[in-house]
């Protein structure tokens, strides 16, 4: 019984370990990115298709998004978009720092 008990323990700490993998929290690293410069060719790779929502791929087109908070919430917060989760660890430390930085166009 005591067997079964750490065998129960072991799957639900390595559930836990693999449920958390590519979920870090993002984190600034002091860098000062732009939509013009880094972030908007991110947005335009993984966040422009046609389904969703291509008005990203301009600054314009996200800034009501970023106004209502919906931005940060749903990609640094949330971590919902983009669908499927494509962005690198690197890009959203990357987009954390744009945020932290107030979004600057160029």
């Amino acid at each position: 019984m005591k067997n079964k008990s750490v065998l129960v323990a072991l799957l639900v700490m390595a559930a836990i370990s693999i449920q958390s993998c590519g979920k870090q929290d993002p984190v600034c690293d002091g860098s000062e990115p732009t939509y013009d410069n880094e972030i908007g060719a991110i947005l335009t790779a993984e966040c422009a298709t046609g389904s969703c929502h291509p008005s990203y791929s301009t600054y314009s087109g996200i800034q009501g998004i970023i106004n209502n908070g919906q931005f940060e919430r749903e990609v640094l917060t949330n971590k919902s978009m983009p669908r499927g989760g494509k962005l690198s660890q690197s890009e959203i430390n990357a987009i954390q720092c744009w945020v932290d930085n107030g979004y600057p166009e160029n």
